[in-house]
C-alpha cells in the first residue's frame, strides 16, 4: 500500500486516471463498492501490478530441489546441475528489474500490464507472490484488500508529495523486504466532488 500510494503521489497523471476509473465505477453503482466492480477495475490492477513489479513483497524466495536436475546450456550461459536438497534462491527483485524482461525497468509504467502489452511479459518473469503450488496462499486476499482500500482512499483524497517525500526512494539495507529508508512521507488532500 505504501509503495502504491507513493507512486500515485509522484505520478499525478496516473493518480488522476485511476481516480476517473474509480469515480466512474462509484457513479455506476450508486456509491457501492462490490467485489465484482473492484475486480473489473483494469487500471487499478495495472497500477498495483506495476508497483508489485518494482517493489515485490519479498525480494527473493527459496526452493529446495527435490530431485537431481540439469539445466542445459543456453546461448552464452553454461549448463547448471542441481542435487537433491540444494537450496535455490530466486531473486524476485532482480528478476523484476532485469531489462531483458522489462525495458526501462526503473521506470514506473502501469501500461506494461495493459491488455495490449501484458502478452509481452515473458512467462515466469513477473512473480511478486512466487509461482506454482507453493506460491503465497494469501495473494488473492492481499490484492483484493489493497484494491478496496485504494478505492476508498483515492475516491476521497488526492495523494500529494510533501517536503519530506523521498524522491527517489531509497530502500533500507536492513530488511529482506523492500522498505523505504526513513519511511514514506505523503500528504492527503480532501477531494472536492
Amino acid at each position: 500500500m505504501s509503495f502504491v500510494s507513493y507512486f500515485l503521489a509522484i505520478h499525478e497523471d496516473v493518480q488522476q486516471r485511476l481516480q476517473e476509473e474509480i469515480d466512474n465505477m462509484l457513479e455506476n453503482t450508486g456509491g457501492k463498492v462490490t467485489y465484482e466492480e473492484v475486480i473489473a477495475l483494469k487500471y487499478l490492477d495495472m497500477v498495483i501490478s506495476e508497483t508489485l513489479r518494482m517493489y515485490p513483497p519479498a525480494s527473493a524466495m527459496d526452493r529446495v530441489c527435490v530431485k537431481p536436475y540439469w539445466i542445459p546450456p543456453s546461448g552464452n550461459q553454461p549448463g547448471m546441475a542441481f542435487r537433491e536438497g540444494d537450496i535455490l534462491e530466486i531473486p524476485i527483485f532482480g528478476l523484476h528489474r532485469d531489462k531483458e524482461y522489462f525495458p526501462e525497468p526503473d521506470k514506473f509504467d502501469p501500461e506494461r500490464f495493459s491488455n495490449e502489452n501484458k502478452h509481452k511479459i515473458k512467462p515466469f518473469s513477473f512473480i511478486p507472490f512466487g509461482i506454482g503450488p507453493r506460491s503465497c496462499i494469501g495473494n488473492r486476499f492481499a490484492l483484493m484488500e489493497s484494491k478496496v482500500v485504494l478505492v476508498y482512499l483515492i475516491s476521497k483524497f488526492n495523494l500529494k508529495v510533501v517536503d519530506k517525500t523521498p524522491i527517489p526512494v531509497r530502500l533500507s539495507k536492513n530488511n529482506a523486504v523492500p522498505e523505504p529508508e526513513g519511511g514514506f512521507w505523503l500528504g492527503l488532500e480532501l477531494r472536492g466532488h
